[in-house]
């Protein structure tokens, strides 16, 4: 019988940044990636932690349903969440960002980490590029692997056993 992973990364992207930290992360703790929406009970079940990823839009988190339907298996777990957004720097709108979409009662065993999103304007929805309303889009080059070390270096020392290694 195969043993179950200490924890798996879970994450929801639009225009693929969030995805491109979920795999960086992926390949510095060596731990799967899995769609939020396919995440097995059972897995869920046995899993210490999660890594969570999600970007913002408008105030709002891609992965912001899923974690209220999922609270109670949730509130168990160590959760680290690494959230994608333009607006990494303000205090009080990641604040904002965090009591309105993560639930009150996973609150306590949560670390986060805000990272830089980026906008391919071509890509975009007519809705999202309506919403950005002529706002230049952050520079390109904000999105980097070395973002994530603080988080990488978080996971590891939660010290979460077989799934997790590599070097420091």
């Amino acid at each position: 019988m195969a043993t179950s992973p200490d924890g798996v990364i879970v994450y929801k992207s639009r225009y693929g940044t969030t995805q491109q930290y979920a795999e960086w992360i992926k390949k510095q703790l060596r731990m799967p990636n899995i769609d939020p929406e396919r995440l097995d009970g059972q897995v869920l079940s046995a899993c210490d932690f999660l890594v969570i990823g999600t970007p913002v839009y408008q105030g709002e988190m891609l992965i912001r349903d899923w974690l209220w339907l999922n609270q109670p298996r949730l509130s168990t777990k160590r959760l680290f969440f690494f959230i994608v957004c333009l607006y990494f720097t303000d205090a009080e709108k990641r604040r904002q960002m965090i009591g309105d979409n993560i639930p009150g009662s996973l609150l306590g065993g949560c670390e986060f980490h805000f990272l830089p999103g980026r906008v391919n304007v071509e890509a975009l929805t007519a809705e999202d590029a309506r919403l950005m309303n002529g706002q230049a889009p952050p520079p390109l080059t904000h999105v980097t692997e070395e973002r994530i070390r603080p988080l990488v270096a978080s996971v590891r020392a939660y010290g979460a056993g077989r799934v997790i290694s590599g070097p420091a």
